[in-house]
């Protein structure tokens, strides 16, 4: 019998959170200096390429090691 598929909830959460740490890795202060806003929004909108799917692939392992734990039904 097959289980429930858990690995697209996952890979999504893990989408989101990517995206959000990246927010917080980009925007985080600099040594004390702001930079310029058009440098912070070249930085996010370059940083969001690779945070976003890394984060997918990430949730997806991990999704797949839950849906091999669970119990099937």
């Amino acid at each position: 019998m097959r289980g429930r598929n858990v690995t697209k909830p996952f890979s999504i959460a893990g989408f989101i959170l990517g995206e959000v740490y990246m927010l917080f890795t980009v925007l985080a202060p600099q040594n004390g200096v702001t930079p310029p806003v058009d440098f912070q929004v070249w930085a996010v909108l370059s940083a969001a390429i690779f945070f976003g799917p890394l984060g997918a692939l990430v949730g997806l392992g991990v999704g797949l090691l839950v849906g091999s734990v669970l119990p099937k039904r």
